[in-house]
């Protein structure tokens, strides 16, 4: 897609956005194709760029808070590919499993 392409769509759909309008509506008004501009609002979103995953550490007083009674369970240490991972109480084997799949692929 040629840049001055995207862009003079951009300018369009942003122009549809800001206008309050229906599609049918604006792309009338414009001299638009109401199918193309629609279809340039989808593509112009799928384009952007995936929002950044909030990162969470997980701490001992998370869990505490979290998870209250949990340090009375027992726990089972692992060093997967340098990762430590610690598991408190029962566990989902197939959880766990998934887990330490993913870590041994960072490898």
């Amino acid at each position: 897609m040629k840049t001055q392409t995207r862009s003079k769509w951009q300018a369009r759909v942003d122009a549809w956005q800001a206008s309050g309008k229906s599609c049918r509506a604006f792309a009338r008004e414009s001299g638009l194709n109401a199918s193309s501009l629609a279809w340039w609002k989808w593509k112009l979103g799928s384009l952007e760029a995936p929002a950044e995953p909030e990162f969470v550490e997980v701490t001992e007083d998370f869990m505490a808070a979290a998870l209250p009674g949990l340090g009375d369970e027992p726990t089972i240490e692992l060093l997967v590919s340098g990762v430590e991972v610690r598991v408190r109480g029962a566990v989902d084997p197939d959880a766990l499993t998934r887990v330490l799949d993913v870590l041994e692929a960072r490898r």
